[in-house]
Order: C-alpha cells, then sequence, then structure tokens
C-alpha cells in the first residue's frame, strides 16, 4: 500500500528503523485520523494514472526499435563474442564486467540463431530492474505520490531513452552504482541488502574505472559524518578488482589503455592531445554548460534545491533518502572532476552526456520533490517548472530525434564538432527546431504521450504558480488602475 500522498510527515523513531507516515491536515496543521480523513479526492484515481504512465512509458522504451550498434557499445558486443564464442580475450580497452552480465542474453540469442537482438536489449533490461529495485527499497521510506513521481521522471522525465538502446557500459555503472548506494546506505534495511548494494556498487565502479574517484568521494564524505572507516573497503575492493580484471587481460594490474588515447585535430586548440589533456577548469564548464553536453540542460532538476525539502520529509534525517541524494550528488560531481580533463569529456559521437547517466536519479529525485514542495515561492515554482518541461522535452528528443545529427560538425574529420558540442543551433536538444524532420505516427503518438506525462506532471504547479501571480497582481491593484496615474 503506497504512503498518503499530500501533506506527509515521516515520524521517525530513536532506534533508527523506518518509521511510520502519519497525515497532517491542510488547516492549521492539526493531525488528521488514520482512517484517511484528509485524503485529497481522487488521489486513488491519479495514483492509477500514474503507474498506468510509467508502466507505459516502460513499454515504449522496450519496443522502440533499436538502431545498429556502434561505438563503445558495438566493442563491447564484438568483446563479448570473441570471449564467450572465441574463447579468446578480447584486446578491448573497456571493462568486460558489464557484458559478462549479459551472458544470459547471449546464450538465449544463440537460441534463436542470433545474439545481437537480444544483446540489444541488455540495458532496457537494466533500467526496468533498476526500476523494481527502487520502489521496492523506497515504498516504504517515501510518500507513495513522491515516489510514482521519481519513477515517472526517470522513464518519461530523463535522457535515459537513448541509453536503453545499445550495448554501451553507462546504464550497467549507473544502475548498480545508483541503486546500490540506495540499498547499501538507507537505514533499517536487513544487513544482506547493504551487503549486496555494495557489491552492486563495486562492480559498477569496477566497470568504468574512471568512477573510482567518484566513489573515493563519496567513501570520504560517509567516513567523515559517521566517523567509520569500513567504508573504505568499498573504494578498496573496486581497485582491486579493476587490477584484477587488468592482469587476467594484459598481464600487467595497472595497464591503463586510455595513456595513448587520443583524438584529432580539430578547431579546438586543446585539440589532438592524448589522455587527460584537457585544461580542468575549461572541462568543468563545458560539462556543466555547454549547449551540447552540458548537465543544466540534459538534467536540470540536478541544480534545484531539494535537500531542506528531503530532510523535513525524510524522518531518518541526513541518513536516510536525502542522505542518498547527496551520496549521488557527490558521485556525479565526482565524475565531472574526473571526465573534465579528459580529451573526449563529451563523450564521442553520442546524444547528450553519456558519462554521467547516473545523474538522473538525483536530478529526478529532486523534480519530485520540488514538484509537491506547495510552500516555495513563486521564482522557485518557475525553475521547477523550466526543469520539469526541459527534462521532459529532452526524454522525448532522446527516444525520437536521437539519430538527427547536424553532419556539419562531423564533416572534414569531426574538424568543426566543437559546434555540436557548444552551440545551441547545432545542439542535438534544439537541432530538431532548426532543420525539423518528417514524423512517423508512432512517433507523434509517442511525443503525444510526453506532451501527457509533462501536462500531468506540471499541472499542481501551474495552478500554484497562478495563484501566486493572482495575489502578486492583487497586491499591486491601486499601481495598475488607470485613474491614480498622472501625466
Amino acid at each position: 500500500m503506497d504512503a498518503p500522498a499530500a501533506g506527509d510527515v515521516w515520524e521517525s523513531e530513536e532506534s533508527g528503523k523506518p518509521g511510520k507516515w502519519a497525515e497532517v491536515g491542510s488547516a492549521g496543521g492539526c493531525g488528521a485520523a488514520r482512517s484517511g480523513v484528509g485524503r485529497r479526492p481522487g488521489g486513488r484515481i491519479g495514483a492509477v494514472l500514474e503507474w498506468v504512465l510509467v508502466a507505459a512509458g516502460v513499454v515504449l522504451l522496450a519496443v522502440t526499435p533499436r538502431p545498429p550498434m556502434m561505438g563503445d557499445g558495438l566493442a563491447r558486443y564484438q568483446a563479448l563474442l570473441e570471449l564467450l564464442e572465441a574463447g579468446r580475450s578480447p584486446e578491448m580497452a573497456y571493462s568486460l564486467i558489464g557484458p559478462l552480465f549479459a551472458t544470459p542474453l547471449w546464450m538465449v540469442g544463440r537460441w534463436f540463431g542470433d545474439p545481437q537482438p537480444v544483446l540489444a536489449q541488455y540495458n532496457m533490461l537494466l533500467f526496468g530492474l533498476g526500476l523494481v529495485a527502487l520502489y521496492l527499497l523506497l515504498r516504504r521510506r517515501m510518500a507513495g505520490r513522491l515516489l510514482r513521481r521519481f519513477l515517472l521522471l526517470l522513464v518519461a522525465g530523463s535522457m535515459v531513452a537513448v541509453h536503453v538502446q545499445d550495448f554501451y557500459g553507462e546504464m550497467f555503472t549507473a544502475t548498480t552504482v545508483g541503486v546500490g548506494l540506495l540499498a547499501a546506505t538507507l537505514p533499517g534495511t536487513r544487513r544482506p541488502t547493504r551487503l549486496a548494494g555494495w557489491v552492486a556498487v563495486v562492480l559498477g565502479v569496477a566497470n568504468t574505472p574512471a568512477s573510482l574517484v567518484a566513489l573515493g568521494l563519496v567513501v570520504l564524505v560517509r567516513c567523515v559524518r559517521e566517523r567509520r572507516l569500513r567504508y573504505l573497503s568499498a573504494p578498496l575492493a573496486a581497485g582491486a578488482l579493476i587490477a584484477g580484471e587488468a592482469w587476467l587481460r594484459f598481464g600487467d594490474p595497472l595497464h591503463r589503455a586510455y595513456v595513448n588515447n587520443g583524438g584529432g585535430e580539430t578547431v579546438m586548440p586543446y585539440s589532438g592531445r592524448p589522455g587527460f589533456s584537457y585544461p580542468l577548469l575549461l572541462g568543468v564548464l563545458a560539462i556543466v554548460f555547454s549547449f551540447g553536453k552540458g548537465l543544466l540542460w540534459f538534467t536540470p532538476g540536478l541544480f534545484l534545491p531539494a535537500r531542506r525539502w528531503l530532510a523535513e520529509r525524510d524522518g531518518a534525517g541526513r541518513a536516510g533518502v536525502g542522505a542518498v541524494w547527496s551520496s549521488w550528488l557527490v558521485f556525479v560531481a565526482g565524475l565531472v572532476l574526473v571526465y573534465a580533463s579528459w580529451w573526449a569529456w563529451y563523450g564521442g559521437l553520442y546524444w547528450g552526456p553519456r558519462f554521467f547517466l547516473i545523474a538522473i536519479l538525483p536530478a529526478s529525485l529532486a523534480m519530485a520533490v520540488r514538484l509537491g514542495a506547495a510552500e516555495a515561492g513563486p521564482w522557485a515554482n518557475l525553475a521547477t517548472l523550466a526543469a520539469v518541461a526541459l527534462s521532459v522535452w529532452g526524454a522525448a528528443n532522446s527516444l525520437v530525434f536521437a539519430q538527427l545529427w547536424p553532419w556539419t560538425c562531423y564533416d572534414d574529420d569531426y574538424y568543426l564538432e566543437a559546434l555540436c558540442h557548444f552551440t545551441p543551433e547545432f545542439s542535438p536538444l534544439w537541432f530538431p527546431f532548426v532543420r525539423m524532420p518528417d514524423v512517423a505516427g508512432p512517433h507523434r503518438a509517442a511525443l503525444a504521450g510526453y506532451a501527457l506525462v509533462l501536462l500531468w506532471l506540471v499541472a499542481p504547479l501551474l495552478g500554484r504558480l497562478a495563484r501566486q501571480a493572482g495575489t502578486a497582481i492583487g497586491g499591486r491593484r491601486p499601481a495598475l488602475t488607470w485613474r491614480n496615474w498622472r501625466w
């Protein structure tokens, strides 16, 4: 059963165990009876509709035709085939940990005669399992309406659509680390759940060795906050797994496949240099603000304040959902610091900032929180409205227009590639408006579905903004009356 939707307060217990939901009436903050008095009329219908929207969004992501594998996804697929079918250790620079968990799908595909179409569903399966895990972990720790909004925004208000269409490795890391941190650090979870969470985190980080720094930052914060050193075992285990894989595959536990990796020379002044050669400050600015890859545009909810709201409604305080949200943010910040100096900080020929997929978790949770913040002022509500609208548009764009490329950026050996990174006209978010293609019937239906999700999410917010605007105009009515004006 879902927790109450509106005006919820979490009653924490000193024992640290999950508490009980109590309803608070809207008039004077008086407690309502547990029989359901004070619940919002039509709440059950709204809950059913939200679950229908979540389910429909998942089905839409699952049935959308997959484009041919490309880039790192194709390299991982070929490496898995080389290992499983030829019995050879592939020379691929990327980790095999994530692809190895797709072995059951490879077996199914072999049974049908072609493993590629089945393996192309791997990231979709990971995302679906992640949604189920989030629901099971949060259903008794979060108000039902907030949880449904969170899941709906992950499905239809994030850049996840493009990440479930190929065999890239970011989905494995985002799912295992994101869900793993939640399972490992939520109060009241059983010891096996916490252990499984840390194992998932270690596997996800080992799948993306660059994220070891991000995990180190998360662990450092927890060690300082709780004055416990045992959390250091997580990055140590991940580092050992990374070194072990390098030793088994390359004969050198300190093997670094990216040292001499670099791109071609373009119009940009720091192009053509290998490894971590990009200026750190410029990389941070580009990762956050660039129109074609910037987190501000692709995960705007990441920049909405949500800590105080979560602290007030999460009875476990800093050790509960709010603390997990903070851990997700710290992990994203660690990824930004690592990739800011990488020559290919933008993630290559790919829709959006693919290295930072895990950012959809704190971004979606922050937007879900702010959508229910009835006490927020008009400017905060406007910021929330902009973030949600931009996120839903990005989700629709990544599903419908992800294969629409401005090839001007990639002619002449990528010489003008920076146009797609930094200019709004060539950004994947806005290029469809510059050169709108013909949209087929199924894609039109998908766009209509995203519009319905957006309308459902922001309708209460628009109502609050209308009331706040009416109050503001009413307070300035003398200044708007023409009789009060003089020459």
